[in-house]
C-alpha cells in the first residue's frame, strides 16, 4: 500500500509539477553563477582575515568524491541505458536513437552542473550564516534574514525537525539503493540470492 501511495503521489507531481522542477533547478545554477562572477563571489566565508585551507583542485576533488562521485560510479552508466531500454517520456520507442539521445540528456541533467547547484545553493547558504554570523550549525540559521532570533523559538526547532526527518528520509534512500546494489553484485560473484536476509544484513553493516 505504502508503495502504491508513494508512486502515485510521485506520477501526480512529475505530471504537474515537472516544468517547477526543471526551471527551479536552472534558475539556481543562473544564480550561483552570477553570484560567482560578481563581487559577493569574493566574500569570504568566514573571518575577514581566514585563508583558504585547501586549494580549488584538492576542494573539488573532496567535493566530488564526497558528493556525486559515488553517485557516477553506478548511475552514470545505469541512467542512460535505463532510459535507452525503458523510454520516462511518452512517445518514445525503446532501443532508438531518440532514446539514446533522451537518455543521455536526463543523464546529463542529473548527474552535471544542475547537481552541483542542487548541492552547491544550501551549503553556501550554511556557510554564510554559520561563520560570517557565528549561528548554530542548523538548518534553522539559514532563516535568519526572515527569523531573525525566533530561530531559536518553536519556528526554528520545528524547521529543524522538518530537516533531520528530510535528511532521514534521504540517507534511507540512498542506503537501500546502495543495498540493492551491493547484494545484486554479491548474487553475481557468489551466487548468493539477494533477498531480505541478505538486504538486512548490508543495512546492518553500513548502519
Amino acid at each position: 500500500q505504502a508503495r502504491e501511495t508513494y508512486a502515485a503521489v510521485s506520477g501526480w507531481l512529475m505530471d504537474h509539477f515537472t516544468l517547477l522542477y526543471v526551471g527551479g533547478v536552472s534558475a539556481t545554477l543562473i544564480f550561483l553563477i552570477v553570484v560567482f562572477v560578481s563581487r559577493y563571489g569574493n566574500l569570504r566565508l568566514g573571518d575577514d582575515d581566514d585563508e583558504p585551507e585547501y586549494s580549488y583542485p584538492v576542494w573539488f576533488a573532496m567535493l566530488f568524491a564526497g558528493g556525486i562521485g559515488t553517485i557516477l560510479m553506478f548511475w552514470g552508466v545505469a541512467e542512460p541505458i535505463s532510459h535507452f531500454s525503458e523510454p520516462p517520456r511518452s512517445g518514445v520507442e525503446p532501443y532508438t536513437v531518440e532514446a539514446a539521445q533522451d537518455g543521455m540528456n536526463f543523464a546529463l541533467y542529473h548527474l552535471s552542473l544542475h547537481t552541483w547547484a542542487i548541492f552547491c545553493l544550501p551549503g553556501l547558504a550554511f556557510a554564510y550564516f554559520i561563520h560570517r554570523y557565528e549561528l548554530p550549525v542548523r538548518v534553522s540559521s539559514v532563516f535568519y534574514p526572515l527569523l531573525k532570533d525566533r530561530i531559536y523559538g518553536p519556528i526554528g526547532r520545528a524547521i529543524d525537525i522538518l530537516a533531520i526527518l528530510g535528511t532521514l528520509f534521504g540517507v534511507a534512500v540512498s542506503i537501500g539503493l546502495g543495498t540493492s546494489q551491493i547484494g545484486a553484485g554479491l548474487g553475481e560473484l557468489f551466487g548468493w540470492s539477494n533477498d531480505t536476509t541478505l538486504q538486512v544484513l548490508i543495512i546492518v553493516v553500513l548502519t
